[in-house]
């Protein structure tokens, strides 16, 4: 997808089931009333997973998470190269790094038309991310429970697990009935839009003139996008 040529791949939280003691259990409870632990991943075009993080609560928000990772110098998550970005869905910020669509539609008419168009196309990259986690969790039930009384870490270890298994079946067996379900849908249409992968570690600005910056790419992309379809 032209428009998309920088997008290393896609971000976004998913639930997965929880067990835990009735002291802690409130903290693992989600909006729809279930436990459940939030779990943040990245995962690349072609479904597999580049960035796992477990062990969040329920009820905690996908921002939050993401805030904290990047904060934590241990945690290990791969930047994306300069000028490259994740897509990731309106529950997180617009920043460097991460290319979130528009949150309503202000300006003028072609202004919001621009914008609306910006969000559907984006919305055609990101849902990957959402098809890896279909097959995720196709494949390995467990993750949407009920799961059994185990420790969290536990918990943590069988996540990991089965999103390192997802991989490894995505290597080895690209022919698997689960990817190619998601395959009819459309889900890999787009695939291997970048070239760059991920290097973790690479800093990123964050100044509140780094973020205006990226702000205003994405103002003249979905403009850009506009005037193109429309010419």
């Amino acid at each position: 997808m032209p428009w998309f040529q920088d997008c290393v791949g896609t971000l976004d939280g998913t639930h997965v089931s929880a067990w835990c003691t009735e002291e802690i259990r409130e903290r693992y409870r989600n909006r729809h009333d279930d436990l459940s632990q939030n779990v943040l991943a990245a995962c690349d075009h072609d479904m597999r997973f580049v960035y796992v993080r477990v062990g969040w609560e329920g009820s905690a928000h996908d921002a939050r998470i993401l805030q904290d990772t990047l904060l934590d110098p241990d945690s290990g998550f791969p930047m994306p190269p300069q000028g490259k970005y994740y897509a990731v869905d309106a529950a997180y910020r617009n920043m460097p790094g991460f290319m979130a669509p528009f949150r309503g539609a202000q300006g003028t008419h072609h202004e919001r038309a621009a914008k609306c168009l910006f969000n559907r196309w984006h919305a055609s990259v990101r849902n990957i991310i959402e098809h890896t986690f279909g097959v995720l969790k196709k494949r390995f039930p467990i993750l949407k429970g009920p799961m059994q009384n185990y420790l969290i870490a536990t918990h943590n270890n069988i996540v990991l697990a089965c999103c390192t298994l997802h991989n490894f079946m995505r290597t080895y067996s690209p022919a698997d009935e689960y990817f190619n379900e998601e395959a009819a849908l459309g889900a890999l249409a787009d695939a291997h839009i970048a070239g760059e992968q991920p290097h973790p570690g690479q800093p990123i600005d964050m100044s509140q003139q780094g973020i205006d910056n990226w702000n205003e790419d994405r103002r003249a992309m979905a403009a850009h996008m506009y005037l193109n379809a429309h010419n």
